[in-house]
């Protein structure tokens, strides 16, 4: 055993009949032999290792591969790094699949095969940046097995895992949904409109955090007799100038670039946005 797991020991003896901190630790700096500065230094470092680690969440907004904005990823490094990020969460619509949407594509457009190439070039910074992650899967990361639905051919016998299709490192997971210390992270199409995330939050009475709706993004707390949730939705890492995002050209809210933080243990929801600057 170290000496100063040793020390601990001799304080936390002496304490348990009576006696003060610093009378201990100046009792047990003299049997020792030592200064009293040194035994409290080997306390304070142990108390230290004693104290496990909060777990703080970073969750990276809807990116749309390839058509995320420029920034995005360098924005969301940045940010988890000054949080102090152990765990990272992509909450859905990683891809964007706009060649396979249900909807009329913008014919200057990749086509599928061509999306799907330039999303596996533009994936190698996010593997780098994050090589560990869980991607709550979204609408637009499953729009080929929704497509092989429809044609009534089941994707889970006829088509490869997206993982597989997108060569995902093996620190990469993929969910419907995750709870971690009672908050429930999906990707949020129950949480549509723009009290959405507020009100999902309070249909479940259950901390949630969600995506999905662009144009939506901060905390919203509910609160009952008996209870206090939240619900934190974390925008979006959109490129809105791009062609795949046309459709909201006269839209009067646009997407909202951010990300989010779940911090202490999940007691602590925040929503960092990036600021792109007035355009006029």
């Amino acid at each position: 055993m170290k000496k100063k797991e040793l020390y601990r020991l001799a304080v936390e003896a002496k304490m348990a009949k009576g006696v003060t901190k610093e009378l201990a630790i100046g009792l047990v700096a003299g049997d020792a032999g030592k200064c009293y500065s040194t035994v409290a230094r080997a306390m304070r470092n142990c108390n230290r290792k004693k104290k496990s680690k909060s777990q703080v969440v970073g969750v990276i907004g809807d990116s749309h591969l390839p058509y995320e904005h420029k920034d995005y990823l360098q924005f969301c490094i940045s940010t988890f790094k000054s949080q102090g990020v152990n765990k990272v969460i992509h909450i859905g619509d990683l891809l964007d699949n706009h060649g396979l949407s249900f909807h009329d594509s913008e014919p200057s457009l990749l086509g599928p095969t061509g999306e799907r190439i330039k999303v596996l070039d533009q994936l190698q910074p996010w593997f780098e940046a994050f090589p560990e992650l869980t991607l709550i899967q979204g609408n637009h990361d499953m729009m080929a097995n929704r497509k092989a639905l429809k044609m009534g051919i089941d994707p889970e016998i006829y088509m490869r895992p997206l993982g597989e299709v997108y060569n995902f490192p093996k620190g990469w997971d993929i969910k419907q949904s995750l709870v971690l210390n009672n908050v429930m992270y999906h990707h949020g199409e129950t949480a549509t409109g723009v009290n959405g995330f507020r009100n999902d939050a309070k249909a479940r009475m259950m901390n949630t955090v969600t995506g999905h709706n662009h144009s939506n993004a901060g905390v919203s707390y509910t609160a009952t007799d008996h209870r206090l949730v939240y619900g934190l939705a974390v925008g979006c890492g959109v490129d809105n100038d791009s062609m795949a995002f046309a459709y909201g050209k006269n839209f009067k809210n646009k997407p909202v670039l951010g990300c989010g933080v779940v911090a202490d243990d999940g007691k602590l929801p925040m929503f960092f946005p990036m600021d792109l600057g007035e355009k006029w």
